[in-house]
């Protein structure tokens, strides 16, 4: 397989024709499918004539015949490859394009364009599947208006879906039916998509604010109809929300969704037809946990906000795929956070970003939310593109005001309606609208500059030196930025502007009101700082009492001079690393005190990374372990947190948060080291945790979202106490795979995941004969045993693909269980280098049948640089085992990046 060709930004030109009407004959058969398009092209407005080739993409497409208005074309006049068709000379007006094509969805098991999955047939276009199904241009910026005919056998396919409205039906001679829906928006053929098969429909509806009723339809396999509730009653709310919130209404007259079992992604927003990952469907409170059912709710409010933040308005090309993703990422969090918990929300997404998309920052993958160049767009579906992206658009939220942020997305849906928009358009719009009097920019938005959070890959650094002047009760900020060197952007990188919201704590934990730069008359106990320069320096001055009030909070590191204890980056105002000497003593007043959710949680983030990484050096922080239970000991008792604050509070940080804080680390001392801590902490403090798990227990059986910060508080206390060895508790996790909840069952299985003896055996026994015939609960014992911390990771996994479950086209079950084992740290990262040999292996045989899954697994070697020389050695042999393979162009792109990096 010769190099993958790689596509650059710089070189994007308009299509030189538009479709504007597309026309699909599908015809299935046993044991293939026909397919016909009839596509009317026109010449693009401006467009270069076409003295050459038109020239449409096609990949595993069998052509039948090719016509022109309906005159078949001679042999010499066009020509077919594996990978296109090209017709010379095509006419300069406008013209009807013909091709039929044979296709075999039985045996495609890359899971993109049509395919078979569990009886079905089914799609996934996104990005570049269509090609798979008919020769097109497949590419966003050419929208159509399609017109779909299905025709199927009647018993083996019942149901027959795509885009749209249906207009018709009819039976058909030998037992065969046909099926025509028609979509009245013009979209990309990336959102074109088909199910046939034998399905159970669950219907609703739903009256939109303007009176026009909307029909609601679940499709799902027979005997699943018991958990379809939850995500009906999802799809509602999300719709209600868009209107109540953004004014934005439902445009057709029915809304469909699929649950589909071998799917690559979460779900996907084709128009009126979502066809999602049935664990992203299927749950009810006894099958799913609180996190799943709120996952749930999540996606399918994502891939409803869709139908107006990337179907009615679609990106240009895929570099803008952030356009759709991160401003409806943005809308599904604000989404949740409204119906839910704000602050519990904001800490798990900020959370999200420092562990994941930090480490994509800081690692050979790195890329910008809009990159210059890619060879395969898939690997580029990453939390850069959706998380960060969102944080852009928080960002601008943040800066600009709800209401000004609002009036520009008002803008930007009348401005690009029906249109295939740029990043540069959204921000403009955004600008224009904000500003409030016609086109004229929100002056507090620099457009150019703003930008550049766009083109810039690493995550920005933000040093601060403070100094305080107590006499005068002035706080000087010296803040400086620097933009990280990634691959293919070396430093210096200019500015961004950062919005830094902040805030003084004083020593009763109240706020401090204070004034910010010599021109503010005003004091605010909270200011929103954006530094937008290399350089600034910032006084934020006090009253003299409130300054003398501040002589026991904290230390100033410069002149050990009392100084207010400082609230930085709230609400987690923008997606940078805060470089700043903190004393212990102010870190655990914030932890106290801070009445900022983020702001709390990441100073005793910090303070536990310090004891968890000086327990990992042999010299465990006696001082400030005690100060942390002490800190631990409070929030257990603070009954005017919820539970589900109080859990968020006390998480300890993760392996993949530890390591990104030090310079080589060594996972398996950092694993040991954790486990030490929490054993600590369970046994230091089980009276107060005793007498909060009883009254957590008053909340087990409410249904969901009731009682889930009680049950997710229960399962961090259960962890803490079963680590330190409490066989009540042991007893108490195991019996919970018995009852009724899921979120309680797990719990008990994650509490019991490192003690290798008869309770976590039983425990996990129990589980599997009980779920033994749902493949979506199933995943989650495979992920369970494949993750066991226990030196045997390898014959573990070996059996659990041996197990007659395991199924190796699955996507859900190929994450499950070699994802569980790349978390297994004793096993995968086994000084030998045995498990990455392991890991690397497997996922060549994944590569041959499936690329996007295996590309994205690749991914795990991706801080491989990070590591000590004997470790390092050891993942570059497993990456050099990949190299040398055939792959496919996705994972070989993946294998080259961490390669060519160096890991570093």
């Amino acid at each position: 397989m010769g190099p993958a060709r790689t596509i650059h930004l710089s070189d994007y030109r308009p299509w030189p024709f538009t479709i504007p009407t597309t026309r699909l004959d599908v015809v299935v058969h046993a044991d293939h499918t026909l397919v016909t398009a009839e596509l009317e092209l026109e010449p693009a407005p401006g467009a270069d004539p076409q003295t050459g080739h038109l020239v449409l993409l096609g990949r595993d497409l069998q052509l039948e015949s090719v016509c022109i208005d309906g005159e078949p074309l001679a042999a010499e006049a066009f020509h077919c490859t594996a990978e296109e068709l090209r017709i010379a000379e095509p006419p300069q007006r406008p013209f009807r394009l013909l091709t039929r094509c044979r296709i075999h969805p039985a045996e495609n098991t890359s899971l993109e364009g049509l395919y078979a999955s569990g009886g079905m047939l089914t799609t996934q276009c996104e990005a570049e599947g269509f090609r798979r199904i008919t020769f097109h241009p497949d590419r966003p910026d050419v929208l159509s208006r399609y017109r779909v005919s299905i025709e199927a056998d009647a018993d083996t396919y019942p149901v027959l879906l795509s885009n749209g409205d249906c207009t018709a039906s009819e039976r058909l001679p030998g037992g065969r039916h046909r099926v025509i829906w028609e979509d009245p928006f013009p979209k990309p053929s990336y959102l074109f998509a088909m199910v046939a098969g034998r399905l159970v429909e669950v219907s609703d509806s739903f009256t939109t604010a303007s009176g026009r009723p909307v029909r609601l339809r679940l499709h799902v396999e027979p005997g699943d109809e018991p958990y379809t509730a939850h995500a009906m009653a999802s799809l509602k709310r999300a719709m209600r929300w868009d209107e109540e919130v953004y004014g934005l209404e439902y445009d057709l007259n029915e809304y469909n969704i699929v649950a589909v079992r071998h799917f690559n992604m979460g779900a996907m927003e084709n128009k009126s037809l979502n066809i999602f990952n049935s664990k992203l469907v299927l749950a009810d409170a006894e099958t799913a946990t609180d996190a799943e059912l709120e996952r749930i709710e999540s996606v399918v409010a994502h891939e409803y906000f869709h139908n107006w933040t990337g179907n009615r308005i679609t990106c240009r090309d895929w570099f803008q795929l952030s356009l759709k993703e991160g401003l409806t990422v943005f809308r599904d969090q604000s989404f949740t956070a409204d119906l839910h918990s704000a602050a519990v929300k904001r800490i798990e997404d900020a959370a999200l970003m420092r562990s994941v998309q930090f480490r994509e920052d800081a690692g050979p993958t790195a890329h910008p939310v809009k990159p210059a160049e890619y060879q395969a767009i898939d690997n580029f579906y990453t939390t850069t593109i959706y998380e960060k992206g969102a944080e852009l658009i928080r960002m601008l939220h943040g800066v600009l005001g709800p209401e000004a942020f609002m009036a520009g997305m008002q803008r930007y849906v009348e401005r690009h309606d029906g249109q295939a928009a740029t990043t540069e358009q959204f921000v403009a719009a955004i600008a224009d609208g904000a500003g409030g009097d016609g086109e004229s920019p929100a002056p507090v938005l620099d457009q150019p500059a703003f930008r550049r959070w766009y083109e810039l890959a690493g995550t920005p650094r933000v040093a601060i030196e403070r100094h305080w002047r107590p006499g005068t009760g002035e706080l000087v900020l010296q803040l400086s930025q620097h933009t990280p060197a990634t691959p293919g952007q070396p430093e210096p990188k200019p500015p961004l502007p950062i919005p830094l919201r902040l805030a003084l704590i004083g020593p009763d934990g109240t706020r401090l009101p204070f004034r910010m730069g010599e021109e503010a008359r005003s004091r605010a106990e909270e200011r929103l700082l954006l530094l937008d320069l290399p350089r600034a320096e910032v006084v934020l001055s006090v009253d003299s009492a409130a300054a003398s009030a501040t002589a026991e909070t904290t230390a100033d590191a410069t002149n050990g001079a009392a100084a207010p204890a400082l609230s930085l980056l709230r609400g987690f105002s923008a997606p940078v690393l805060v470089e700043m000497e903190r004393p212990t003593s102010e870190l655990l007043h914030l932890f106290a005190h801070d009445d900022d959710a983020f702001a709390r949680w990441d100073a005793g983030q910090i303070l536990q990374r310090q004891a968890l990484i000086a327990r990992a050096g042999g010299q465990p922080d006696v001082a400030l372990e005690q100060g942390l239970l002490e800190a631990f000991g409070r929030i257990l008792g603070d009954g005017r947190l919820q539970p589900a604050e109080r859990c968020c509070l006390l998480l300890t940080p993760g392996l993949a948060d530890l390591e990104a804080v030090l310079p080589e680390p060594d996972p398996l001392a950092l694993h040991a080291a954790r486990e030490a801590f929490l054993s600590h902490v369970g046994d230091a403090l089980q009276e107060p945790v005793a007498g909060v798990l009883t009254l957590c227990e008053a909340g087990w059986a409410e249904p969901w979202p009731a009682g889930a910060g009680e049950r997710d508080l229960t399962a961090l206390l259960w962890r803490w106490r079963t680590a330190a060895g409490d066989a009540g508790v042991m007893e108490a996790a195991a019996a919970a795979v018995h009852g009724r909840s899921m979120s309680l069952a797990r719990a008990g299985l994650q509490a019991l995941q490192a003690h290798r003896g008869a309770w976590r055996e039983r425990a996990l026994q129990a589980f599997h004969d009980r779920w033994r015939d749902r493949p979506v609960i199933l995943d989650s014992w495979f992920a369970l045993e494949a993750s066991a911390p226990f030196a045997d990771g390898i014959a573990r996994v070996e059996r659990l693909m041996a197990h007659p479950a395991f199924d190796p086209l699955a996507p859900n079950t190929i994450r499950s269980v070699f994802g569980g084992f790349s978390r297994n740290v004793p096993a995968f990262h086994a000084t030998d280098g045995s498990g990455y040999r392991f890991l690397a292996e497997r996922l060549l045989e994944v590569d041959a049948r499936n690329a996007i899954t295996a590309s994205r697994m690749a991914k795990l070697f991706s801080r491989w640089g990070s590591y000590g020389p004997e470790r390092r050695a050891r993942m570059r042999d497993a990456l050099e085992q990949l190299s040398g393979a055939e792959l496919s162009p996705n994972t070989r792109e993946v294998v080259a990046q961490c390669l060519g990096a160096g890991g570093d």
